[in-house]
């Protein structure tokens, strides 16, 4: 007699993605001239994020989608931006203790870096080609991911500069 088994699920991590149609023009220059405001709080290589209409208009829209697809509030704690020029990458890390996090890209020109999100297996097998999964940026694109999962960004090949802005978020209670 052949047994079945029962499949229960008790851990999924979704990475949402969205495409902002907002008019970006201008803001790659607001954010470049912030650069030297380094965010020394967060890591060395992040600058601070311009408090600016559209900044504001980029937050509600990913505010909004992410209540739409998941029925939760979330509140801003965070934000900044990361200006990759060519040769810069971002090594292996999370935003615990945020509970949500996302990155929308500004600019992104032709191989500039992915984005490489690892599941939160603590084991070497995380690091086995398979178990990551990998996004290339587009501009107006953005994805809302876990605080916990942990991601890297690949090196930027390209000579042009990708700029993204940066945004941690907490569960309303």
């Amino acid at each position: 007699m052949e047994k079945t088994l029962k499949e229960h699920t008790i851990s999924r991590i979704d990475i949402l993605e969205g495409q902002s149609n907002l008019d970006l023009e201008g803001l790659d220059q607001l954010i470049l001239n912030l650069e030297w405001r380094k965010s020394f709080d967060l890591a060395a290589d992040t600058s601070q994020c311009p408090d600016s209409p559209i900044v504001e208009r980029i937050i509600y829209e990913i505010l909004d989608s992410f209540y739409k697809t998941t029925g939760l509030k979330i509140s801003l704690c965070k934000k900044w931006s990361h200006i990759q020029k060519k040769n810069m990458s971002v090594n292996l890390h999370n935003h615990y203790p945020d509970d949500i996090s996302s990155v929308f890209y500004v600019t992104a020109p032709y191989d500039s870096g992915d984005i490489v999100f690892y599941p939160n297996w603590f084991t070497h097998y995380r690091y086995i080609k398979g178990n990551t999964s990998s996004f290339k940026p587009e501009i107006g694109k953005y994805f809302i991911f876990p605080g916990t999962l942990d991601h890297a960004v690949t090196r930027n090949h390209s000579d042009e500069t990708r700029i993204s802005l940066v945004f941690n978020f907490n569960l309303n209670e």
